[in-house]
């Protein structure tokens, strides 16, 4: 099974947007997919808070009653599947600190036999703190995407993630993969060239090709209930969607132990 985790410490940048719609392009290429609601926030559940799911059967649950993941994974009318988030997330770091074994127990939740589908997906929507709930899920993931708005502020932001991901290499004896998307992209303004050359100069390949242009029909999927694909899947936002879909096989081909992409 293939984990992502999609986790920015500067909020605003469309973290849960990808996280939606790249969940939507899996699903259409007939993958099981799995989306975490991992922020306290809990944008993507509300997304979802029409359909009928119980709010109260979330991922804290497990930590603070030792339920299953698999008891609280709950079917979207979309054919996907979703561990919805609660407030008290934010309790977390205070009630279980920062322990090796309070990081790693969402990585050992994946491994139960639920989980283990070889061609599955799991996508982790993480809050923009670096407290426990997202260094779980990086812990936990195969590749981490880090989505990066268009605009100069957000390169401070890559620079401070790409550290806080290398000081976790000695705790977990190994690189964090890692790709930077650049979103709210805008091609009439001359910013969005000069922070992706910026990008490319800090980061390298590790910045993706694939780009999430500024698209209204984005936010009115949101706002409607929907992903990019039941809104208007033959728009340009849907391409762009599965443009990055596309280039992400190829990056996790190329990862350590390779998973199925």
């Amino acid at each position: 099974m293939l984990k992502i985790a999609l986790f920015n410490q500067k909020a605003g940048v469309g973290t849960t947007t990808t996280t939606l719609n790249l969940a939507a392009a899996y699903h259409r290429k007939q993958r099981p997919v799995i989306m975490l609601d991992m922020d306290p926030q809990s944008r993507l559940t509300e997304v979802f808070r029409h359909t009928g799911i119980d709010p109260q059967q979330a991922l804290i649950r497990h930590y603070r009653d030792g339920v299953p993941l698999a008891e609280l994974l709950q079917p979207l009318r979309n054919g996907m599947q979703l561990i919805p988030a609660h407030a008290e997330l934010m309790q977390l770091d205070t009630a279980f600190g920062r322990g090796p074994d309070t990081l790693r127990r969402l990585s050992v939740a994946l491994q139960a036999a639920a989980f283990q589908h070889s061609r599955g997906v799991v996508l982790m929507d993480c809050c923009p703190v670096l407290g426990v709930i997202a260094l779980s899920a990086v812990v936990a993931s195969d590749l981490v995407l880090i989505p990066v708005s268009c605009d100069y502020l957000s390169i401070n932001s890559a620079v401070k993630m790409d550290k806080a991901l290398n000081a976790l290499t000695p705790v977990l004896k190994r690189p964090v993969p890692r790709r930077y998307l650049l979103t709210r992209a805008d091609k009439r303004k001359a910013m969005t060239s000069e922070v992706e050359q910026e990008m490319r100069r800090l980061f390298g390949n590790e910045v993706l090709l694939s780009k999430l242009y500024e698209q209204a029909s984005l936010a009115e999927s949101l706002r409607m209930g929907q992903h990019i694909f039941e809104h208007e899947a033959d728009g340009a936002a849907a391409q762009d969607v599965m443009a990055l879909y596309y280039e992400l096989q190829d990056v996790v081909k190329q990862l350590p132990g390779a998973v199925a992409a």
